[in-house]
């Protein structure tokens, strides 16, 4: 093997290693979407994502928007039936990347003035299914049933991957510029 191709498979070897071996965080950051009847909410969603690559842990929401316009900052988020039951923003904040098993609450004061949030089915008597539901800055809607089509949790990309994954893309470039200069 030619030299030039030897350090080339070397440096494309230690490349695709050292991505693939880099810590991974398990916390990260979400881009979030949801359509209800009164209009359309995304946000920025930090949190936890859970052993089951599916539930999200939520620490955090910012950059909210309602309708495209910037809507009031939500500091306080939760579990939607334990705040739902006790009165005051409590317990914990659950998301999903799939919208299943959603528990969630984003208030502007821990007595949820107002906000958004998903409610669980049976965390209150009769209820049987998903329900969503918003107060005054972002649409006021009473409970109404969760719509799966109108919910998006994706993942945002971290920088160190993007980076990892143009490193690997450039090695690649590089070796295959050296086979065509043969």
């Amino acid at each position: 093997m030619p030299l030039k191709s030897s350090l080339c498979y070397s440096v494309a070897l230690a490349t695709v290693a050292t991505a693939t071996l880099a810590p991974v965080a398990s916390a990260a950051t979400f881009n979030f979407s949801y359509t209800s009847s009164a209009g359309t909410i995304t946000a920025t969603v930090d949190g936890t994502l859970q052993p089951d690559n599916n539930r999200v842990f939520v620490s955090s929401i910012s950059n909210t928007t309602f309708n495209g316009s910037p809507a009031p900052a939500l500091p306080f988020v939760g579990s939607y039936a334990d705040s739902f039951l006790g009165g005051v923003v409590t317990g914990q904040a659950v998301l999903s990347l799939d919208g299943a098993g959603l528990d969630f609450v984003a208030c502007n004061t821990t007595n949820c003035i107002d906000g958004f949030g998903f409610l669980p089915p049976n965390a209150i008597v009769g209820n049987t299914t998903d329900l969503f539901a918003s107060g005054s800055a972002y649409g006021s809607t009473l409970p109404e049933l969760f719509v799966l089509a109108n919910y998006s949790l994706t993942t945002v990309p971290e920088p160190a991957t993007v980076l990892g994954l143009l490193s690997v893309a450039g090695v690649g470039l590089l070796c295959k510029g050296r086979k065509l200069e043969k």
